[in-house]
């Protein structure tokens, strides 16, 4: 499956792949969401190029079984396996945080307690799968995940095997990773629990030291070392480390499987116990005495295995001699199993890709290949990240750290930038559980911002900007998450609302309506909403506010201006200043004529200072007994 036209696709019917992980030696991992079970997981598919391969089919279906029965807290879980679109894959526990290598290669040397407590981790998952007859047969920090709650799984059972089957591959083949290859895998012999036991020595030298106690060219070379060469001391590369540690360390990687820990749980408990200050047990003393007179042990071992008083004649004596006489025939079987390994690999020529090209450009990362004889088949920008600026080098297929042969094909994999993360729905969840699933989601640029809002209860996520549903987007987009202040903003209810009306428009605003009371307002018809009691339109309250409506119940009495006398005009404005309607009417000249009152207010009903309903009519009668006939 090409990683380009997998990506959004629902693979096997079930996993819905957004993005690539990483790549190995024959798989390819992905970020997936199980559709089933809502849960995101890790899917790991063999590479097109393997598909065909029954040997890489055997080896992918060993990790699957193998994987897939250890039930551990410090075992990546396995979900589901099986066989879709022509390839084989595993469904495993996604983990979002950095590899044990990761940590070492920013932070090392480690604190020892630190190391030690990565370590213990480590060796309770070994011991439980040594328990089922199962040797990981490749420990090394790239295969061990840290937590956010300061766990460490142990993952990749890509190469292990029942400890009582027949060996995956020829005499005087390497299988495993040359830096944390124990003794007796570089010879090609049976492996067992001790040899995993080497490899986490090897893991622990490089979390104490920031580096490891072998390198060289190629896998051969570092291979060599291994079989034949003592570590260099601990305390040399690193005087803080105590000696009580050193020695737990520098017996692991003891080249005899015999002298190291009887087992996994054995190295664990002895590291607990040196970890609080106590002394290293009368086992571990005897075996770096051994090492570090016939194995280069550590600095502050004995250099001699015999006790420096015994006396020469002493029966025992000759009995305790025949250790050195078998460690010259272990070490001497060793060199031939060394060069058996020459033999078979020294026309390969295999070279270790560097680690250091990664976080290089391309064209810089290709040079470096290219002069350790390597072809390079390309440089894609197809692998996110969010510490690696694009188009430079994340990766490498094989992976960086690993051995191939000159000659041979690797392609390089470049950041194509941040990461992608689909922005989730966070409408009504509280802010503090917002904010910070947006921080493991791995967004970088995250502002939350009050409104007066009253969709969420106080201190809960209204909406964001960019809204969810918009695909997936880069981590450092700017995020803004609006959540509710707990303050609303007081309506306008005038406009003809009724009670029931302005009622239902402020409870949508969380506010209480705890009664309507009516007013008399010439100016409102009767039973619509004059206000809100105290408050005034556009105020800021806190919700759940109680308020009263005002309603009107008509227009009320008020007192009738008197008018008799006036001029028509003059009345007519007095009476509708009054907010009384204005009725004229001329007497019929039926009076005698007093030319003084002709036009003027003759008399008024109601009555002047009499009180009317406002906006009633009164009529008034204007005087024209002189009025000239017409």
């Amino acid at each position: 499956m090409g990683a380009d036209t997998t990506i959004g696709e629902l693979f096997d019917g079930r996993y819905r792949l957004e993005r690539r992980l990483g790549s190995g030696g024959m798989a390819d991992v992905y970020l997936a969401t199980d559709e089933s079970l809502g849960r995101h997981v890790a899917i790991k598919i063999l590479s097109d190029r393997y598909a065909r391969d029954d040997g890489f089919v055997e080896r992918f279906r060993r990790e699957a079984s193998a994987a897939a029965g250890l039930n551990h807290p410090n075992i990546v879980s396995v979900y589901d396996r099986g066989e879709a679109e022509g390839t084989y894959y595993i469904a495993m526990e996604f983990l979002d945080g950095p590899t044990l290598k990761d940590e070492i290669t920013r932070r090392a040397p480690l604190p020892e307690a630190e190391a030690i407590g990565w370590a213990t981790q480590a060796l309770e998952a070994l011991e439980f799968a040594h328990s089922r007859g199962v040797v990981h047969r490749d420990v090394k920090p790239h295969n061990m995940v840290l937590t956010n709650d300061g766990r460490l799984k142990v993952t990749d059972f890509g190469i292990a095997r029942a400890a009582n089957t027949q060996q995956m591959t020829e005499v005087g083949s390497i299988v495993g990773t040359a830096q944390y290859l124990s003794p007796e895998q570089a010879r090609g012999l049976a492996v067992g629990p001790q040899s995993d036991l080497y490899s986490l020595g090897i893991v622990m030298y490089e979390m104490l030291t920031g580096e490891l106690p072998f390198n060289g060219g190629g896998a051969v070379d570092i291979a060599m070392k291994q079989v034949s060469e003592p570590p260099p001391p601990l305390r040399e590369r690193n005087r803080l480390v105590s000696p009580a540690v050193e020695q737990v360390v520098m017996r692991a990687l003891a080249k005899d499987p015999a002298l190291r820990h009887a087992s996994a749980q054995a190295m664990a408990d002895e590291l607990r116990r040196v970890g609080r200050g106590g002394a290293v047990s009368s086992d571990t003393q005897q075996a770096t005495q051994v090492i570090a007179a016939y194995g280069g042990g550590p600095a502050s071992a004995p250099t001699t295995v015999m006790p420096a008083h015994r006396p020469p004649a002493e029966p025992a004596g000759p009995r305790r001699s025949a250790l050195p006489w078998l460690l010259v025939a272990l070490l001497l079987a060793a060199t031939t199993g060394i060069g058996y390994i020459v033999y078979q690999h020294l026309q390969s020529n295999d070279v270790t890709i560097p680690t250091d090209i990664r976080a290089k450009t391309c064209t810089q990362a290709t040079a470096e290949l290219q002069r350790l004889g390597f072809r390079v088949g390309g440089c894609p920008a197809d692998t996110p990240s969010n510490t690696v600026h694009p188009g430079h080098v994340v990766g490498s297929t094989p992976d960086l750290g690993s051995s191939a042969a000159k000659g041979s094909t690797v392609t390089l994999h470049a950041s194509s930038g941040p990461s992608k993360v689909a922005l989730p729905n966070l409408a009504g969840t509280k802010l503090s559980d917002a904010l910070d699933r947006l921080s493991k989601l791995g967004f970088t640029h995250v502002t939350a911002t009050p409104v007066d809002s009253p969709a969420r209860k106080k201190n809960y996520v209204v909406s964001t900007l960019p809204a969810p549903g918009q695909g997936p987007l880069s981590v450092d987009t700017p995020i803004t998450v609006r959540w509710a202040s707990g303050y609303v903003p007081i309506p306008d209810v005038t406009g003809g609302l009724t009670c029931p009306q302005a009622t239902q428009k402020l409870q949508a605003l969380t506010l209480v309506v705890t009664t309507c009371q009516p007013q008399s307002d010439p100016a409102v018809p009767k039973d619509q909403v004059i206000g809100i009691a105290n408050q005034t339109a556009g105020n800021i309250v806190p919700q759940g506010t109680s308020v009263t409506l005002l309603v009107s119940s008509g227009p009320g009495s008020v007192p009738v201006p008197y008018v008799v006398g006036e001029t028509k005009p003059q009345a007519r404005h007095d009476l509708k200043s009054a907010s009384f309607k204005v009725l004229f009417q001329n007497d019929g000249g039926t009076t005698n004529c007093v030319m003084s009152l002709n036009g003027t207010v003759e008399r008024q009903t109601p009555a002047g200072n009499s009180n009317a309903p406002a906006g009633s009519f009164v009529t008034i009668t204007i005087y024209t007994a002189c009025a000239l006939p017409g």
